[in-house]
């Protein structure tokens, strides 16, 4: 009996082609016009009333291994069925995409998984793997502590360890500096807290950013970069918890930019220690990104699901002279997107946001292209040849955009000339599913 339901799966290509068609001709409109001329808005998809039966379709085909046929029969999109099953969801970060197509992605339930073609494996050692911005080092955790190792992905536990801290060592030094602070260091699991470990300095040395502080990790200390000890003395923090907290390192390694909801962007030199402070163009820090070639820094701040991006130059930066009681502009590079997600390009950055879009900017600003995926988005990585982009979602998808196909499927929607090429779902408590 074949698992293909054919009558549903017609009515889900044609509803999904009407769909796509339609919402691409009204923003084709709106953004030729500056969305001054008056349209009739789309029609709703129709095609939510389908999920369950897809669903089974995608479970079942997997079961027989019948996956390419799925992918033409019916085609992925996530916004009709994720509203049904969104106790099954979990965000999905890529951490590594090869040129050959494999990826290493982890979950925010704790899965980490290593895809090549159409095998994946979950790799069941770690509880959270971080990558240096060349792709070299990576920062492995579980609950006996962090290493970092040298090597290749697809066989991490064998590379060359390059550095490691306990849970215990870290946890001591962290205490050494609050002593009377709620931090990182009362945690009786410590690796569950982290949303970022970035190696650099040859793997030397590990920025560590968790949801009760950024710290800074070389061989024989802990450094508190955020927030800062003096700011917490000042008005008598109870603990270091921070929200929306995020950070990055520069392709050279020499600058680390970090933030929180509560904070300013944040920009260290991370060989003299020195600290610069950027004000935010909209309400609260939520992402920094650097550029390919390290000479500038991109910093998004939110407010609800919208904000604003700037971008800081870094060549001149030691020189830059502020005069007291003014603030620097620096150029808006956009004024719509709240940014989950990045990558960075040789000519420009794919910005992923909480609607579901990426959007590629050039170093002017301009608007290269947009891409709908259907979900906020929660990782972007780009291979190192820029031929692939591996994509995590908060709905639990991944998915692998092939950047220079040059063309589009009629099913998508947005203006990029890209093509989805494949996708995995990863949910809650069910085997990884191909689609």
């Amino acid at each position: 009996m074949s698992w293909l339901r054919e009558e549903i799966a017609m009515k889900w290509r044609t509803e999904g082609k009407r769909y796509a068609s339609e919402i691409n001709e009204y923003v084709r409109v709106g953004m030729e016009s500056n969305w001054e001329q008056a349209q009739q808005e789309p029609g709703d998809d129709q095609r939510s009333d389908m999920a369950a039966d897809i669903v089974d379709m995608i479970r079942a085909a997997n079961q027989v291994g019948d996956t390419e046929r799925l992918r033409q029969e019916i085609p992925p999109a996530s916004w009709p069925i994720t509203p049904d099953y969104e106790e099954k969801q979990q965000a999905i970060k890529p951490i590594v995409c090869l040129n050959d197509g494999t990826v290493l992605v982890r979950t925010y339930g704790g899965g980490i998984y290593l895809i090549q073609q159409d095998r994946i494996t979950e790799l069941p050692d770690f509880y959270h793997i971080g990558c240096s911005s060349d792709g070299n080092y990576f920062a492995l955790s579980n609950e006996q502590g962090i290493r970092i190792i040298r090597g290749n992905v697809t066989s991490l536990g064998e590379g060359e360890e390059i550095a490691a801290w306990s849970w215990q060592v870290i946890q001591q030094r962290i205490k050494a500096i609050l002593n009377d602070c709620e931090s990182l260091a009362d945690s009786e699991h410590p690796a569950s807290h982290i949303e970022e470990a970035i190696p650099f300095d040859n793997g030397s040395r590990l920025l560590l950013v968790t949801d009760c502080g950024i710290y800074l990790l070389s061989q024989d200390q802990v450094e508190l970069l955020h927030p800062e000890l003096t700011e917490m003395q000042q008005f008598d923090y109870e603990d270091t918890h921070i929200d929306m907290v995020h950070g990055a390192v520069s392709a050279d390694g020499r600058w680390l930019a970090y933030g929180s909801q509560c904070s300013e962007h944040q920009l260290r030199d991370a060989a003299s220690g020195k600290v610069y402070t950027f004000e935010p163009q909209s309400s609260y820090p939520h992402y920094a990104l650097f550029a390919k070639d390290s000479s500038e820094v991109w910093y998004n701040a939110c407010h609800f699901y919208n904000g604003a991006t700037i971008q800081v130059p870094l060549a001149d930066l030691g020189q830059l002279k502020l005069e007291a009681g003014t603030e620097h502009e620096w150029p808006l590079m956009n004024d719509e997107m709240r940014v989950y997600a990045a990558a960075a390009l040789t000519d420009g950055h794919i910005l992923g946001d909480a609607y579901g879009y990426l959007r590629k900017i050039d170093s002017e600003g301009n608007e290269i292209w947009r891409y709908f995926v259907g979900s906020t988005l929660s990782g972007i990585v780009v291979s190192p040849d820029e031929s692939r982009l591996a994509v995590g979602t908060y709905g639990g998808m991944l998915h692998l955009i092939d950047l220079q196909s040059g063309v589009k499927s009629e099913y998508s929607i947005g203006t990029a000339n890209i093509i989805e090429i494949d996708r995995w779902i990863l949910w809650r408590d069910e085997e990884p599913l191909r689609w």
